[in-house]
């Protein structure tokens, strides 16, 4: 080892920690100077991991989270003085120093990207480490920016005989910390804490921190996530001013016993000693109270002597009867106190923890919670701030866990690295099962199960790398340990599979040897307890249930429906699988937050910057990969996490009887009754409610059923639609829940749409000319031009409803902008481009008109789409009352074969005064034919603006399915509405499709965003016969599964148009 003679091992908990001790600083400074280019090397004086919690001299301080008005606490974010150089060989010599004079230095907010305040770039890509293959371990020469900071503490006279302890909660990716102008330490792992024992470098007074932080180290090749590279001090530094026997860490071993019916405690607590005498007569003073503080056990134990400089363990067992245990979903908790108390009878420390009961176990081939077979309703979540980068508030946090449990989200993968402690905490407190995970991610260097990869290559089975990993692992594993909340352990995200994958597997194992370990590259080799599958298709999952490949382990999706721009279609199929089939646990979607950025363009206007917007253009950047949240940076939910909520639902709903009303509430819960909700219900007539009930009371037991009669006194008329809306409501607030918060909702259909026609007969006069056939009503005009067979004219009211501004007439649209999905599926830049200008590119072969009656005219008209080289008929039959009938037959030539269809129907450019909008169909929200369980047929008003969904980058938006009806008119009531026959969808936007995206090819796209399109002073209204589904599962090939394409067939399908006159404006 190259700092033989120097370093010695320490035998921690089981991993191997290289430490320094009592060397001169000098000696440190020279032989760990090159530390962050040498993998041998990634902890200098580093104290060991722990858990995480904040020591008191307190009792009643004993439980806070928030330290820092303590006097045994000083919180050391602010400002701090700043240098930045792009190089190692540039960085400032001697500014460890006291003498050092900083005053030319700028200042920099702690915690904070140094990249979002002016210093370097961030880059953001998907896998690449952005730094040179393993091979020879050579890290830039050129570009590897260092950030020097100084910051002047004070030491209280009132820490005399203290130990000083210095906290880092993230620094990334490697630093070297200086106290007085002596080399404390040096630390890599960037997402877990760093620790360090700064007694013999300080002293009374005035003492100067210096941290020196490289953007690139060796532990760069473990951090090659999806996220963007940043660097810096990324969460709080604090000192603490421990006594001198302090208790340095504890773990809260619980699990359930007695067939889960009764709590067992394994408290283990270390003890150690700073002083130069070896200690005696100290004792642990541990309570265990419930979550009323109501005491249910206390123990006295005696603390071993503890030789000089040494530490100590003591352990016990509680044994609770009738527990009540932690789940998400009844996430009870009981709190551990543990006070330090020294030979004069004085508790110098005291510890509090908030615990759960819980078991987590892989048996009968499933991972059981507490004994059952959960399914995991999960997401993905990486630390993101649209402002501050890596530097989340606890704000943030709580608001996203608020939003995870309102939307029926269970369950949170770390993605990929441990997260800030305040999250487990919040998980803890509201019920989120976790899946924490390693500091881990070689992806730059290839992965397993993903195409070219060299094994021998990879650092995974390098063996002068593995005491490395182990070191993530533990520090991993110590500082979450006590946290109910954590149910499985991942080693780390697509780093390759091999020696030191085993080894971490192995150490796991030794420290909780029932407990769940996950590794998605072992697929089902020895060192995983799950199959963890990343984005594998529905039918692969289920073919593993069918087929039963391991029995001995669940297959669980740690990455499924990739939500990258308008994406999370078949959300619901993944979830018939999961509740089907036992061996399939639910998964974790990726991913929770867009990570974006909020910037304004030169125009002053805000946008969403996403890959490629911040970095140089010579960065190679994964650009929109960026964007693939269920909620924008901000915390605005997309559409599609309305269908996570209504897809993941706890309780269904089934209508039994109609005479009389009785549905079937099923609780899928697997620990809660469903006592704490009522039962409402509305009866729909065409849209509009006619009848309602609330506070019906409900309570079937976890995993039963409940029939419930409805009093519902209308009777049902024929030629109307009748849905039954029913919701689960919360009965008082809970946790993070208000009110009448809707926790399930379901709509039962009673009876069928019938589309009513306009039987009303009126005369219908004709204008034949040479270049146009003209139709008029009492209320409208449809003129066609002749020579291109067209509806180039409709008026309704006496009022143009086609803009004269844009000479386009109503013609076949076969084109959507292109989702993230589309781009990547092969052939979308060729095959599937013909579509894009199929609907305007075409050859008029047959017009012809004929007189059925004197109140209705047939116009047929025949066009070649030259694009596709098929035909294209339509017929529309024009009445006297107003109404014109829409047939389409569309002819796939059998001679040919093109890519199947984007969406098939007609384009309408209406005037901007139209820009009212009533549908009765799909809504309120965005939905397609793949992603609409959650999107109830109702009748829905709103505006053509605020139809549009401005996702990061531009791309098919705001659709609407099953609609029977969509009416636009203007602010006097005066529109048109289009029936569908029986079914239409139909966009409407004032930005052109055509604009959103000028390249097909995914590769060469110049970065678009909302703000860069141009609003017309036209609406676009599609009324579509169909859309192609927009998939989900995943957005790098995949297509919508084969019931929501449009394949190359021939299709017939028909509408109305008929202009309205409403009361008015609602």
């Amino acid at each position: 080892m190259r700092l033989k003679g120097y370093l010695k091992k320490l035998l921690c908990f089981g991993g191997l920690y290289l430490l320094i001790t009592s060397l001169p600083s000098i000696a440190i400074e020279q032989q760990v100077a090159q530390a962050w280019q040498d993998p041998s090397i990634f902890r200098v004086n580093k104290l060991p991991p722990r858990a995480f919690y904040y020591p008191t001299a307190n009792e009643q301080n004993a439980f806070t989270l928030e330290p820092w008005q303590l006097d045994s606490y000083k919180l050391l974010n602010g400002q701090w003085k700043f240098n930045w150089v792009d190089s190692p060989s540039r960085k400032p010599n001697g500014f460890e120093k006291v003498t050092f004079n900083d005053a030319s230095w700028d200042e920099i907010a702690v915690p904070a990207n140094w990249e979002l305040n002016g210093y370097g770039s961030p880059f953001y890509h998907s896998h690449y480490c952005l730094i040179p293959n393993t091979e020879q371990i050579e890290l830039p020469r050129y570009y590897n920016p260092v950030g020097s900071y100084r910051k002047i503490i004070n030491i209280d006279e009132s820490w005399n005989n203290k130990q000083i302890l210095i906290h880092f909660g993230a620094v990334k990716s490697a630093f070297y910390i200086y106290v007085n102008g002596q080399q404390v330490g040096y630390s890599e792992d960037s997402k877990t804490a760093a620790e360090f024992d700064i007694t013999p470098y300080v002293s009374k007074g005035e003492n100067t921190l210096a941290l020196q932080v490289y953007r690139y180290s060796t532990g760069s090749y473990f951090e090659c996530q999806d996220m963007w590279r940043m660097s810096g001090i990324e969460r709080d530094v604090y000192l603490y001013a421990a006594p001198k026997v302090r208790i340095s860490d504890f773990e809260a071993n619980t699990t359930l016993i007695d067939n889960y019916t009764n709590g067992e405690l394994t408290l283990t607590t270390t003890v150690q000693n700073h002083t130069k005498q070896t200690q005696i007569n100290f004792d642990l003073l541990v309570s265990l109270l419930d979550a009323n503080d109501k005491v249910m056990s206390t123990k006295t134990l005696s603390v071993p002597k503890i030789k000089k400089q040494q530490s100590t363990q003591v352990k016990t067992v509680f044994k609770v009867n009738d527990v009540l245990p932690w789940s998400a979903e009844i996430p009870n908790l009981y709190k551990l106190k543990i006070g330090l108390r020294n030979s004069n009878d004085k508790v110098v420390e005291w510890i509090g923890k908030s615990i759960g009961f819980r078991s987590s176990e892989l048996k009968n081939g499933n991972i059981l919670v507490n004994g059952k077979p959960v399914l995991f309703k999960g997401v993905n979540r990486h630390e993101h701030d649209p402002e501050t980068g890596h530097v989340v508030s606890k704000e943030s946090m709580e608001k996203d866990v608020a939003l995870m449990k309102a939307f029926n989200i269970n369950a949170i993968r770390m993605a990929h690295y441990p997260q800030d402690p305040y999250i487990y905490h919040l998980a803890d407190k509201y019920g989120l099962y976790v899946m924490d995970e390693a500091n881990i991610e070689s992806h730059g260097m290839g992965a397993a199960n993903q195409g070219k990869y060299d094994p021998s290559a990879h650092l995974v089975n390098k063996l002068s790398w593995q005491n490395a990993y182990i070191d993530r692992i533990s520090n991993m594993y110590h500082r979450s340990k006590n946290n109910p909340s954590v149910v499985m352990r991942s080693l780390g995200n697509e780093s390759g599979d091999g020696i030191n994958l085993e080894a971490s597997y192995d150490w796991l194992k030794r420290q909780a040897p029932g407990f769940p370990v996950v590794s998605e590259q072992a697929q089902l080799r020895r060192h995983t307890d799950v199959y963890g599958q990343m984005y594998a298709p529905i039918q692969s999952a289920i073919r593993y249930a069918k087929t039963m490949h391991d029995v001995s382990r669940p297959m669980i999706l740690i990455e499924y429906e990739h939500a990258m721009g308008n994406s999370l279609g078949n959300l619901e199929e993944y979830w018939q699988a999961f509740e089907k089939y036992s061996q399939l646990q639910g998964g974790f979607i990726w991913d929770w937050v867009d990570q974006t950025f909020a910037m304004k363009n030169s125009k002053g206007e805000l946008f969403w910057a996403y890959g490629g917007d911040l970095e140089p253009p010579f960065a190679v950047s994964a650009k929109s990969f960026a964007a693939n949240g269920l909620v924008y940076a901000d915390r605005t939910p997309y559409p599609y996490l309305w269908e996570v909520k209504q897809v993941q639902q706890n309780i269904d709903f089934e209508l039994t009887s109609k005479t009389p009303y009785e549905i079937n509430i099923i609780n899928k819960q697997f620990f809660a009754d469903l006592s704490d909700f009522t039962l409402s219900w509305q009866l729909m007539a065409n849209g509009v409610e006619v009848e309602q009930g609330a506070n019906l009371g409900i309570n079937a037991k976890p995993q039963t059923s409940q029939r419930v009669s409805l009093p519902i006194k209308t009777k049902l008329k024929a030629g109307i639609e009748y849905f039954l809306n029913v919701q689960a409501v919360l009965k008082n607030a809970k946790n993070t829940l208000p009110t009448g918060h809707v926790v399930a909702s379901e709509q039962l259909a009673l009876t069928g749409f019938a589309l009513t026609n306009n039987t009303k007969s009126a005369s219908l006069k004709v204008k034949d000319s040479e270049n146009s056939l003209a139709f008029s009503t009492k209320n409208a005009q449809f003129t066609f031009n002749k020579k291109t067979g067209l509806l180039n004219e409709i008026n309704v009211f006496r009022k143009p409803l086609l803009a004269n501004s844009v000479d386009q007439p109503v013609q076949p649209n076969f084109w959507r902008a292109p989702t993230d999905n589309d781009l990547p599926q092969k052939g979308y830049g060729d095959s599937f481009a013909v579509w894009q200008h199929a609907g305007s590119n075409t050859t008029l072969t047959s017009f012809s008109s004929k007189k059925v009656s004197s109140t209705q005219y047939k116009v047929e008209t025949e066009h070649t789409l030259n694009n596709v080289e098929s035909r294209y008929f339509t017929t529309y039959t024009i009445n006297g009352n107003g109404v014109v009938d829409v047939d389409v037959y569309f002819y796939a030539a059998p001679h040919n074969s093109y890519s199947a269809l984007p969406r098939l129907g007609m384009q309408f450019v209406v005037n901007e005064n139209f820009k009212n909008v009533q549908w009765y169909g799909r809504g309120p929200h965005e939905n397609y034919d793949d992603r609409k369980s959650s999107a109830f047929v109702g009748l829905y008003q709103s505006d053509v603006d605020s139809l549009r969904v401005p996702y990061v980058r531009p791309q098919e938006n705001g659709h609407k399915t099953d609609v029977r009806y969509v009416t636009f008119y203007d602010d006097k009531g005066i529109g048109v509405k289009f029936s569908g026959d029986p079914l239409i969808g139909f966009n409407a936007s004032f930005y052109d499709m055509h604009d959103y995206d000028k390249s097909t090819e995914q590769v060469n796209r110049r970065n678009m965003h909302p703000s860069d399109l141009t609003k017309a002073p036209y609406i676009f209204v599609n009324i579509d016969y169909k859309q192609r589904g927009v998939g989900g599962t995943d957005s790098w090939g995949s297509k919508p599964l084969y019931e929501y394409e449009l394949p190359w067939l021939d299709y017939k399908y028909s509408y109305k148009i008929e202009a309205v006159k409403l009361n008015a404006k609602k």
